[in-house]
């Protein structure tokens, strides 16, 4: 465990599961120091991403947290891509929280993580990515001497073999692609491939973590907000269980900040990473492995039962 927090960014597209994640972050203030949310497109319209991270924020009391609000289509694209409905067109599944009472820090989440990053000590920053890439990519393009200075890049993203538990396809968007990747191949190619560490975890890895019923009714005995949690834990359950037979929801963006907290629950390996960009395919992985790459990649978990124990630790609180 850190002996200090780790100031890090989070760039996200809520959708619950990066709900969540902030939320867990918020509860570990001597793990986390949270500098701030970027938003971007993705799950649903940037305009709706940013309300609902203003909205949980405000939930939460996390007043002092900044929003802003990011890329509202791919980098070289004028529009978004369809998303998958798979949080309805809130973002939030059956969630609903109160509206925000406040309004963005700005809407120029790529100058403002420059500004931040050049404030602190190069290398310092931890940037916990749970969206498109998109933040990040037109971030390298803008100001490469302030995104050299990151320290790590956590981020939520593709796939490389047949998925779990039914191992008929690789991706939960197309049968090749996962969703994050796939609404901008071009950013994760780039970002992946743009020489600062980053912590890859893929659907291969985040398949293994489900909302299974036993999950469920111990997330709503929680002390605090825990219908709420309930909620966001199992808000892509209706797309998952015909998809791939899942007993319940995959979480997928939580597993970005237990890797980046918690590494000894993870196997991983390191290796260099290609993303189609074009075609049918666009979204989908290729590993190579690669100690010297920077880029480590999750490729199994030690202990799933401990992811949970400590995401109800943290939220009990």
């Amino acid at each position: 465990m850190n002996s200090s927090p780790i100031p890090m960014i989070m760039d996200g597209d809520p959708g619950t599961d990066d709900l969540l994640t902030w939320m867990w972050a918020l509860a570990r203030p001597t793990q986390v120091e949270m500098l701030g949310i970027a938003t971007v497109h993705g799950n649903v319209p940037l305009a709706r991403t940013t309300e609902n991270a203003l909205a949980l924020l405000d939930f939460l009391g996390a007043a002092d947290i900044p929003v802003h609000a990011g890329a509202p289509a791919p980098a070289d694209q004028d529009r978004a891509p369809e998303g998958d409905g798979a949080f309805a067109e809130s973002g939030l599944g059956a969630l609903t929280l109160p509206p925000a009472r406040r309004t963005i820090a700005s809407d120029n989440a790529v100058a403002w993580m420059a500004q931040t990053l050049r404030a602190h000590p190069a290398g310092s920053i931890t940037i916990c990515a749970t969206g498109p890439l998109t933040n990040l990519a037109l971030l390298h393009r803008r100001d490469p001497e302030a995104f050299a200075r990151i320290g790590r890049i956590g981020v939520m993203g593709g796939s490389f073999n047949l998925l779990p538990p039914n191992h008929v396809r690789r991706g939960n968007i197309t049968p090749w692609a996962e969703f994050n990747f796939y609404m901008d191949p071009v950013a994760a190619q780039e970002v992946l491939n743009a020489g600062v560490p980053v912590l890859l975890l893929p659907l291969d890895v985040t398949h293994l973590f489900v909302s299974t019923p036993d999950r469920m009714a111990r997330a709503r005995t929680l002390p605090r907000h825990g219908q709420e949690v309930a909620l966001m834990l199992d808000a892509a359950a209706h797309l998952d269980r015909p998809k791939f037979g899942a007993d319940g929801a995959f979480q997928h963006d939580t597993t970005v900040l237990a890797a980046l907290l918690y590494p000894h629950l993870f196997q991983t390996m390191r290796g260099q990473v290609q993303v189609v960009t074009t075609g049918p395919a666009a979204g989908a992985c290729l590993l190579l492995p690669d100690d010297a790459a920077l880029v480590e990649v999750a490729t199994g978990v030690k202990d799933p039962a401990a992811f949970f124990d400590l995401l109800f630790d943290a939220l009990s609180g």
